[in-house]
């Protein structure tokens, strides 16, 4: 997709009121954190352990010393209820209690008629559990997580379940990535939807009326949103979930924003939706209940943000993986820079030499590069979009310290020609700013500041401000990176300048070294995929 713009930066400051929130004594923090990647009977996992032991080792770092930790098979349904209540037990009542699931979640018909809006019961599904007799008993529902939760109170609890039960995708999924799977439970292919000989009882009135009470000591995040997929994916090249990911690194201090030590509901919710926006290109959408109450202080205290090491983090190889011939395969591969060949596993891009298409390890087409694979020119053009992605890899790791939040409307999804989308840019502290585009096979477009359009430099500090585009080829991903610092960037702009309409994303990793190293800015990135189909 070409980027062209339909209509200038404008910008719109929210109404609101500032809040000055008390610091009481430094609250204590317990939790209980559930990682399930084997399962008995239906299909595994594999980053859920993973996620696990990633935010026990987070807390661990915070001083956190009440800590339960069930992974797989420890994961047995009365073991967790009376590890909760034995937190509860001995923790002062204005403790934190951090609740975290990574694993199965589904859905059956609602055991009591007219007890839920969508007519179905969720639940988190246990190691052991099996659709029908006796195995059915080990999973939580939904209105005896409730429970526990109000339990709790009035104890501030942060509640964070990294499953789905159905849906579809936000795009498509090419499998020639090697998709890891989603966290829907399934028996042989086929979605875990009904319960039969069910050794649980039917909820009680006191559980139905605790999960339509609103709990406001309760934090809740979801992976997505009821109509979606959470998959699992490679992240550091280890399965992953993205929202436990987010998570642990919100406890390690980038989600503190303000650097006062305190994490808030509103810090903690933009960090872990723009993280997880960027890190799975708009695939997932977070989700956080209550709405509002931003200013509530959630994690006190917060781990110390670290300090980023350098502005951009070294260029390491990118896996590809080539669909061909072996011994084409090998041709091709060696006449390519920047790369580490790659399994079916965990690859970063496969290239499917015969299509001439290149897929991200998200299971998006990249780019369409048609011709001979054997061609120099076919070659310069993937050399590309290596180049290209190796950036976005770069400036993805960097914008977790230095964040801005992007966005898309009317929403994430493959767009086609001559539909607009409108990029939302947000969360910017400096208010010098400067926009590029990066297209499928790394040609930059320089986006903003355009003297002939008498662009302002500065924009107005925190957003919202939306520039809108329309689509034209070529077809493929397009990258925005945004850019804001508290201070003038007219050579780095110049500079960026000169390379519009050339393909040298590599150069932009460059320029931005070298005019930027030493200065608190902030970066966003964000795809937008279109498709000729």
């Amino acid at each position: 997709m070409a980027a062209r713009i339909l209509a200038g930066m404008t910008a719109g400051l929210a109404a609101g009121t500032a809040v000055t929130a008390a610091n009481p004594a430094r609250a204590e923090i317990a939790a209980l954190v559930i990682g399930i990647d084997r399962y008995t009977r239906i299909n595994p996992l594999q980053g859920a352990v993973n996620d696990a032991r990633d935010i026990s080792a987070a807390l661990k770092g915070l001083g956190v010393k009440k800590l339960r930790l069930f992974i797989d098979g420890e994961a047995e349904r009365s073991r967790i209820i009376a590890a909760w209540r034995e937190l509860i037990a001995e923790t002062s009542p204005d403790s934190t209690l951090v609740l975290t699931f990574a694993g199965h979640g589904a859905q059956q018909p609602e055991r009591v008629p007219g007890s839920e809006v969508d007519g179905m019961d969720e639940f988190l599904v246990l190691a052991d559990f099996a659709p029908r007799g006796p195995g059915t008993a080990q999973r939580l529902t939904d209105d005896e997580i409730a429970v526990l939760l109000k339990e709790a109170a009035p104890r501030r609890v942060i509640f964070v379940s990294d499953s789905c039960h159905s849906g579809t995708m936000t795009r498509g999924f090419d499998d020639r990535a090697g998709m890891l799977g989603t966290r829907a439970a399934k028996i042989d292919g086929a979605p875990v939807d009904r319960i039969e000989e069910d050794a649980l009882p039917p909820p009680t009135r006191a559980a139905l009326q605790a999960e339509a009470d609103d709990q406001p000591h309760v934090t809740f995040f979801a992976a997505v949103a009821e109509h979606e997929l959470a998959p699992e994916v490679m992240i550091d090249r280890k399965p992953r979930g993205a929202l436990s990911w987010a998570f642990a690194n919100a406890l390690r201090g980038q989600a503190d924003r303000d650097g006062d030590g305190i994490v808030t509901k509103g810090e903690l919710e933009s960090h872990i939706r723009g993280a997880v926006r960027m890190a799975l290109e708009g695939k997932q959408h977070p989700q956080v209940q209550p709405r509002g109450r931003g200013e509530i202080p959630l994690i006190d205290p917060v781990a110390s943000r670290p300090k980023p090491p350098s502005l951009l983090p070294a260029a390491g190889p990118i896996p590809l993986r080539i669909l061909g011939k072996p011994a084409a395969v090998k041709t091709l591969s060696a006449g390519l820079s920047g790369i580490e060949p790659a399994g079916k596993d965990d690859p970063a891009l496969v290239w499917d030499s015969a299509s001439g298409e290149v897929v991200s390890s998200m299971g998006d087409v990249l780019a369409s590069i048609a011709g001979d694979p054997m061609a120099p020119e076919t070659r310069r053009r993937v050399q590309g979009v290596i180049d290209k992605w190796s950036l976005v890899v770069r400036v993805k790791a960097a914008a977790q310290d230095r964040s801005l939040a992007l966005a898309l409307e009317p929403g994430d999804r493959n767009y086609r020609q001559g539909e607009t989308v409108s990029l939302d840019i947000r969360g910017n502290s400096g208010t010098y700013f400067t926009l590029i585009n990066l297209a499928a096979d790394g040609t930059v477009n320089y986006l903003y500041p355009l003297a002939e359009r008498s662009d302002p430099a500065q924009i107005p500090k925190g957003g919202p401000y939306r520039l809108a585009l329309t689509v034209e080829p070529p077809f493929g991903a397009d990258h925005f990176l945004a850019i804001a610092s508290p201070k003038p960037m007219a050579a780095l702009q110049r500079d960026l300048a000169a390379l519009d309409g050339k393909p040298a994303a590599a150069e932009v990793a460059t320029l931005l070294t070298r005019h930027l190293t030493g200065q608190p800015v902030e970066f966003g990135i964000h795809g937008v995929y279109s498709t000729g189909r």
